[in-house]
């Protein structure tokens, strides 16, 4: 809806009706514009626009309809020429979540009527999209919540979706990044598809191959070309899910790809232009130092020009029946009965939302009757449901590891993809840690990792907040 809504207003500048079309927030950020040049990401610090008027709505909050508009409020280091600007019409409307829809015909003509109504009309549209991103999470297509922390998410993600810039998305494991990053892709309207990219899953040595693709002839072997993964998110998204782990010698590319969409493939001289939106989520706090995670600042400061942080569920406990009416249907056709909720309440949820969908689907399965009430304690109990996937999960890695396979291709592949969450494999190697003596060099031993690889498996247990000798707070 959102880009059909841009493409209109393109096409009204094609055909010489509009001279500059903008999007700007009740706080004064300009979110969006296209047409002729603005300059700044304010209207107190921008130009290119009669700052008096737009400042008459930010104080007034209501529509404007003006012809023969002067502004003197330009840049006073360029000539005297250009210092006033001149607009023969313009129309201001308020549309949802406080933003403002701004058209101007420049010095060209005047709106006529029909102009008018055109502008009106996408206005309206622009704003009915935006109410139904910015909604109250009733759908099972919006973010439920109604926890102050997720009104904020929201808002920016209707905001965030009028953009093109990259969005980072911080928090911590199953608080839904990905889920949050398929809603601004789907409400943005790109025509191409979000394309997701678990970054740790990527050996280092195939990287740039996979992400940029090769022609034939490369390198032994190449005899045929390869598509990257940002050819195959072209008109689209983007996501790269735990980009702290891109690889150091990586990262200027992915830079360079970021601030000019332009790529270069393995064995090519040629560059090319890619229509990328990139979207980016991190579990890991980044703010506190990205150098620290192993991300360039450059490329952090670059990634973070639109920040969304989702809080934790523990945080917002008023967001938990919003999440379960959310997801009933998981419960079978079972409601929530007396004592549901108090239950619910008291859990610390450690796996955040993707935990509680778990337990929905596990309560769903398991429990007898219509009604679910305290029972549900028998699949949430302390620690019930860590411990249960916990359970069921090392069953067949310590399988794998006592026939004699690596930790890193069975216990830590497994993390990577998601299917041992970080709780559970500091149970896990807490369990064979405790069995040596407290030894680290005699738990890698145990599972079976290479002399030459302790070194990576003592990095990986700090970086990633799993050292078995800690608890999750001392681990962050």
């Amino acid at each position: 809806m959102i880009q059909a809504i841009k493409d209109r207003l393109w096409r009204l500048l094609e055909g010489r009706e509009v001279s500059l079309a903008m999007v700007y927030a009740r706080d004064g950020q300009i979110l969006w514009h296209c047409g002729r040049t603005v300059s700044g990401n304010t209207i107190d610090g921008g130009s290119g626009f009669p700052r008096s008027a737009i400042r008459q709505t930010l104080a007034e909050g209501v529509a404007l309809e003006a012809e023969d508009v002067v502004d003197l409020t330009q840049e006073r280091a360029l000539p005297a020429s250009a210092q006033a600007l001149f607009i023969r019409s313009l129309l201001i409307l308020p549309i949802s979540s406080g933003l403002f829809l701004y058209v101007d015909s420049g010095s060209k003509d005047v709106f006529d009527r029909s102009d008018r109504e055109v502008i009106r009309a996408l206005g309206e549209l622009l704003g009915e999209a935006l109410a139904t991103i910015a909604g109250a999470g009733e759908g099972p297509a919006e973010i439920a919540g109604t926890s102050q922390a997720m009104v904020r998410v929201r808002e920016l993600v209707a905001r965030y979706a009028l953009e093109e810039d990259p969005v980072l998305l911080l928090g911590e494991t199953g608080v839904g990044k990905t889920y949050i990053a398929q809603l601004i892709h789907r409400y943005s309207g790109r025509r191409g598809r979000l394309v997701s990219v678990h970054v740790p899953s990527i050996p280092e040595s195939l990287f740039e191959r996979e992400m940029f693709g090769h022609v034939r002839g490369a390198f032994t072997g190449a005899d045929r070309g390869h598509e990257g993964l940002v050819e195959e998110a072209e008109g689209g998204s983007l996501l790269l899910d735990e980009v702290s782990e891109v690889p150091s010698q990586f990262q200027a590319k992915l830079l360079e790809l970021v601030e000019s969409r332009r790529f270069r493939k393995v064995g090519e001289a040629r560059e090319r232009e890619a229509d990328v939106r990139i979207l980016a989520a991190s579990n890991r706090p980044l703010e506190a130092g990205p150098e620290a995670a192993g991300l360039r600042a450059d490329l952090y400061y670059r990634l973070a020009v639109l920040p969304i942080t989702i809080s934790p569920l523990r945080s917002r406990p008023e967001d938990i029946e919003p999440l379960v009416k959310q997801h009933v249907g998981l419960l079978r056709g079972k409601r929530p009965g007396r004592g549901f909720w108090e239950v619910a309440l008291a859990h610390d949820w450690p796996g955040n939302v993707r935990e509680l969908i778990q337990v929905l689907k596990r309560a769903g399965i398991q429990m007898e009757g219509e009604e679910i009430g305290r029972e549900l304690a028998t699949v949430i109990g302390p620690g019930a449901v860590e411990a249960e996937d916990h359970e069921s999960r090392s069953h067949g890695l310590e399988a794998a590891i006592a026939a004699g396979a690596s930790f890193w291709d069975t216990v830590w592949r497994a993390f990577l993809d998601r299917d041992l969450n970080r709780h559970q494999l500091r149970l896990f190697l807490r369990s064979h840690y405790n069995r040596h003596g407290g030894s680290l060099k005699q738990l890698a031993s145990a599972l079976n990792i290479e002399p030459g690889g302790y070194a990576r498996f003592v990095a990986a247990l700090h970086k990633y907040g799993v050292h078995p000798d800690q608890s999750p707070q001392q681990s962050g």
